[in-house]
């Protein structure tokens, strides 16, 4: 009977699956950046942005969403990326009482990664003054991908750098 035990635990313990973790995919230029589907509220067309005077230049201005005036910012400058012409799609996101719009180029998906494949990024990657450093410590980890590098983004940080006034 206990050789019996041993097999169902063993058995069991084969079948777990591993944690997995849903991102929303996005791209800004040539890059692929994730984010937490958790922290997902929506993805919107542009629609009328209202410019804010004295905001800074990443802020682009709010919007109306459902009643809701929610500030639309691009993430790029953060990224060391150059500046988008046109609007593609907007990210709303929720991070605890922060409501905010993300312009993104286009928005691709939304799946699920086992949370092992996400590698974490040393502190030390790129130079000293590198744009890798700077842009490095924007991201939680990286997912390597048969395409390419995917970058999920660590929202905390973005939020903690982006001043919306």
């Amino acid at each position: 009977m206990a050789e019996l035990d041993n097999d169902v635990a063993a058995e069991m313990i084969e079948v777990m699956p591993e944690e997995e973790t849903r991102i929303c995919l996005f791209s800004m230029g040539e890059d692929t950046y994730a984010i937490p589907v958790e922290l997902l509220l929506e993805i919107i067309i542009p629609q009328k942005i209202f410019p804010i005077p004295t905001t800074p230049s990443h802020v682009l201005g709010v919007i109306n969403l459902r009643g809701s005036i929610v500030p639309i910012v691009d993430i790029r400058p953060a990224l060391s990326l150059p500046q988008q012409s046109a609007l593609g799609q907007i990210v709303i996101i929720k991070h605890g009482a922060i409501l905010l719009g993300i312009s993104v180029d286009n928005v691709s998906a939304v799946e699920a990664v086992n949370a092992g494949s996400i590698q974490v990024i040393p502190t030390d990657a790129g130079g000293p003054l590198s744009d890798i450093k700077s842009r490095s410590r924007f991201f939680k980890g990286i997912i390597q991908r048969e395409k390419g590098v995917i970058a999920l983004l660590n929202i905390e940080r973005l939020l903690d750098d982006i001043k919306l006034t």
